[in-house]
């Protein structure tokens, strides 16, 4: 009973006022994992008793299956390029695996045989896709032909994460780290670690859910090579966005008047947001890309739900005081055109330009450097006047040394 103690001596029955629920993705029955990072935006869903892929095309959901009833659960999406997705399904049957799904005619093909994969994801900083599943975790430079990385063990993988050359993963008990992008690996002081994320400064944490007395959340400075317990707590399922030294958390069960999703502060207090479309098991937490302002999604299996307004009244380092210029975009997701808003405090002259999320500057505009307000309006097209393909894409406002004054995200549908 240690846990459940100190984290009650913790909390303090600590609730937040202000921060606003809203709704986004398919009507369902049931959820099993999103992927809103990449376009087009994906969910897994069940609808009557049938497991299907839900896709935002055009402004609408539309759901596909490859399996017929019930199908396999959908357990991660990532795309291979802009026409294939990723599929990761399986329910430990002989047909699990990683499936490609053509985005442009909707159909499916196998990719290769997965059992039970947990996820399929890309990481940027090395070029290589990842799959952990029951028997490890496997890689593969294209995507297509996969290898298993033997060194790590033939137990289920359930997590990974990376930052710059770091990547930290599990296979069964032990927790693996490299500083090598996946080159070599060491194995970690502690064991029984999963759910890991790093903060945008390199900071990692953890979570061990095993029912003993160390369950909680774990930090670690040294990319994974030592941890430290910051919160003691049973049925912690989760990790979502960390806003300064705030994490935000869900669980699988309810703590503090049927409360599910909490933030907890350098100071280790916990502060939780009643709501009720947010009192259920959390599956999945993470930024909600598609908006300004500091936001985090929510997955249950009710819904999808993205939390805004939360750090209102609040110290919030994430944003300057008084920043040298704002920027926002309008519509958000865009489909045909974008009108991009800018105010800046100075004189200096600027450029607006626009990167996909690999980098590449697809478009640049020039700013007037008079003007303190002004509106551009971006055809979507690139600049050799072609339409760009949907997907993110990152709206950055620059000084003629390159200096980032301002920069938002901004999502196109096609």
């Amino acid at each position: 009973m240690r846990n459940i103690f100190i984290f009650t001596l913790l909390i303090s029955a600590v609730f937040c006022s202000a921060f606003q629920v809203d709704t986004f993705g398919p009507v369902a029955d049931d959820f099993s994992c999103a992927n809103l990072d990449q376009m087009p935006a994906s969910f897994g869903i069940r609808i009557n008793n049938q497991e299907k892929l839900s896709l935002w095309e055009n402004g609408v959901w539309n759901s596909y299956s490859y399996f017929v009833n019930p199908g396999l659960t959908i357990r991660g999406t990532c795309m291979l390029n802009a026409d294939t997705m990723l599929v990761a399904m399986g329910d430990l049957t002989y047909s699990d695996g990683i499936y490609n799904f053509d985005v442009n005619t909707h159909t499916w093909q196998l990719n290769n045989w997965s059992m039970v994969p947990n996820f399929v994801k890309s990481n940027p900083y090395n070029q290589l896709y990842y799959v952990g599943e029951r028997d490890g975790l496997f890689y593969s430079a294209d995507g297509y032909s996969w290898s298993m990385i033997s060194s790590l063990g033939s137990n289920e993988c359930n997590s990974i994460a990376w930052y710059n050359n770091n990547v930290i993963t599990n296979n069964g008990q032990i927790v693996y780290y490299s500083t090598d992008n996946g080159v070599s690996w060491q194995q970690s002081s502690i064991s029984n670690l999963r759910s890991f994320r790093f903060s945008d400064n390199g900071v990692l944490y953890a979570i061990m859910d095993v029912l003993s007395d160390s369950d909680g959340l774990w930090l670690s400075n040294d990319f994974g090579a030592n941890w430290t317990n910051i919160l003691y707590t049973s049925a912690l399922s989760c990790i979502g966005p960390i806003y300064n030294d705030s994490v935000t958390l869900g669980w699988r069960e309810s703590y503090a008047d049927s409360c599910f999703v909490g933030m907890l502060n350098s100071s280790g207090e916990v502060t939780f947001f009643n709501h009720p479309a947010l009192n259920a098991p959390v599956k999945q937490m993470d930024n909600f890309p598609y908006i300004n302002t500091p936001s985090f999604y929510v997955l249950n299996s009710s819904g999808c739900f993205y939390v805004t307004s939360f750090l209102v009244g609040t110290e919030d380092p994430v944003i300057p005081e008084i920043p040298p210029a704002k920027i926002s975009a309008f519509p958000n997701p865009a489909i045909s055109y974008a009108d991009i808003y800018l105010t800046k405090t100075g004189p200096e002259p600027c450029e607006l330009n626009i990167y996909n999320l690999k980098g590449q500057k697809v478009r640049n505009l020039k700013v007037t450097k008079t003007l303190k307000e002004q509106t551009l309006s971006w055809d979507l097209k690139d600049n050799h006047s072609s339409p760009i393909s949907a997907g993110m894409y990152l709206l950055i406002l620059q000084d003629t040394k390159g200096n980032c004054l301002a920069k938002t995200k901004l999502a196109v549908f096609k």
